[in-house]
């Protein structure tokens, strides 16, 4: 009974210890859209963040996320909005997406896939757009064993905002 108490109060006080060996994946995660509309976003990206940044040069960065110790099963949400009051009323200009992030193990190899719903708005200052662009469960390959590569997970063509995604191994 003694060892089940203090693995109780290990599991509730110090989860941090629990999960310390079981690793789980870093997810990164940005949003980019196109200034142009003759351009259009490659499907993958070479280069860990700095030329990953640098190739998007000509489109507007919107978001980006670094997230540390995701497990198959875990949401990962990126939001960023602007609120405002003018004279027309409210006014709101951001993104806010939920993520389920999965992770299947196969043999010794791990698959990876993320899927959900970005919602997508601009409203005020003249412009009235939403957006709402649902992700299908997408397969993303690890991009931590010889280098970094951004995927295109997926992009709302109407609003021009894109997604990429980055998986690879927690330190």
């Amino acid at each position: 009974m003694r060892d089940a108490k203090s693995s109780c109060f290990t599991i509730l006080f110090f989860p941090a210890a629990v999960f310390a060996t079981s690793g789980g994946k870093t997810v990164n995660l940005a949003a980019f859209q196109r200034l142009d509309t003759s351009t259009e976003f490659e499907g993958v990206v070479e280069g860990a963040l700095i030329p990953f940044l640098t190739a998007m040069k000509d489109k507007k960065m919107l978001a980006i996320i670094h997230t540390e110790g995701a497990f198959g099963g875990d949401v990962i949400t990126l939001q960023t909005s602007v609120l405002y009051h003018n004279d027309s009323g409210l006014g709101d200009y951001g993104i806010d997406c939920q993520l389920s992030f999965t992770e299947d193990i196969e043999s010794g190899e791990s698959y990876f896939s993320l899927g959900g719903v970005c919602r997508i708005q601009r409203v005020g200052h003249g412009k009235s757009s939403k957006h709402i662009l649902v992700i299908p469960p997408t397969p993303i390959p690890e991009s931590a064993k010889e280098g970094h590569e951004w995927y295109l997970l997926d992009e709302d063509e109407e609003s021009g905002v894109a997604f990429f995604v980055n998986i690879g191994k927690y330190q």
